[in-house]
């Protein structure tokens, strides 16, 4: 015997349904201190520290460094290689400012992706860290982890 589905039943499992997916989205984004904590980062360290900090960690990336200017506390990467099979240049290239705030040291990541369909062209879109927070996660968890070996 079917059990006929009642408004009142439907009505519980959409709600239910709506908090499910609301829980699971809202677990995927940042919070404000998160946001805060991971878009940039003062540190204790003279500059020259940290610049040379943040310039090994871009080196790190696949990319690769492509200019280090420490008087503008600019490090910069390549933007990434061209795709297999189609031709595009479709990566990313990050951009530091490292920048002296009396004894402490600034630090601002900037991300962007490359769209573009022709190899020998660049579009560079820009990516925030509500677009791809583990970009900055990662950027930030590997710079304090060198910066703490470079302390003891």
């Amino acid at each position: 015997m079917k059990i006929p589905i009642t408004w009142a039943r439907l009505s519980t499992h959409t709600i239910l349904a709506f908090l499910v997916i609301a829980f699971a989205l809202g677990c995927t984004r940042l919070t404000p201190q998160e946001r805060e904590h991971y878009a940039s980062r003062v540190y204790n360290i003279p500059h020259e520290r940290v610049f040379e900090a943040v310039k090994e960690r871009v080196r790190q990336y696949p990319m690769g460094l492509q200019d280090a200017d420490p008087q503008q506390g600019l490090v910069k990467s390549r933007i990434g290689g061209t795709t297999p099979g189609i031709g595009a240049t479709v990566g990313y290239q990050i951009t530091v400012m490292a920048t002296a705030e009396g004894q402490r040291t600034r630090v601002v990541p900037t991300w962007q992706m490359n769209i573009s369909s022709e190899p020998t062209k660049t579009h560079l879109l820009p990516v925030t860290i509500d677009d791809r927070p583990l970009l900055y996660l990662e950027f930030f968890d590997a710079l304090d982890e060198q910066l703490e070996k470079a302390r003891q």
